[in-house]
């Protein structure tokens, strides 16, 4: 009994956030992050302290790959094309399906020991000012 109550609870979740996803991307199919006087905010981080957080871009990005354009996602922000990749690995171990991926791979996934220092270090590198880290900068 108490299985079917959790396999609905899963389903309604996964059913929620694609409709949230689905509702961001159709916004983001009509409103331009980029243009001057934008409804969609800036980053608050970048506005009080001048420095890139490693979400900086990602509106940009997000905007420019629901409009197929990978090169510029990957230029506003290089970690979402990455996090859009691990995504639905992550959703699917969490529903309890076994994929066709090696352990070692899902447990790094869902690790923090794996992303606090992916972040941390893209944090730090992406507001270095000299290349090969300024490419890391969103825009």
């Amino acid at each position: 009994m108490q299985a079917p109550a959790r396999h609905y609870a899963l389903a309604a979740t996964v059913a929620a956030a694609g409709a949230v996803a689905a509702a961001g991307a159709w916004v983001l199919r009509r409103v331009d992050p980029n243009a001057a006087g934008s409804p969609l905010p800036g980053c608050m981080f970048y506005h009080f302290t001048g420095l890139y957080c490693p979400g900086c871009g990602m509106t940009r990005a997000a905007h420019a790959l629901v409009h197929g354009d990978l090169a510029q996602a990957v230029a506003m922000n290089p970690l979402l094309p990455v996090l859009l990749l691990a995504l639905p690995l992550l959703v699917l171990h969490s529903l309890g399906y076994r994929l066709p991926v090696p352990q070692r791979a899902i447990a790094a996934l869902t690790s923090a020991k794996f992303w606090l220092p992916l972040l941390g270090g893209f944090w730090v590198l992406r507001n270095l000012p000299w290349p090969p880290f300024s490419w890391l900068a969103p825009g």
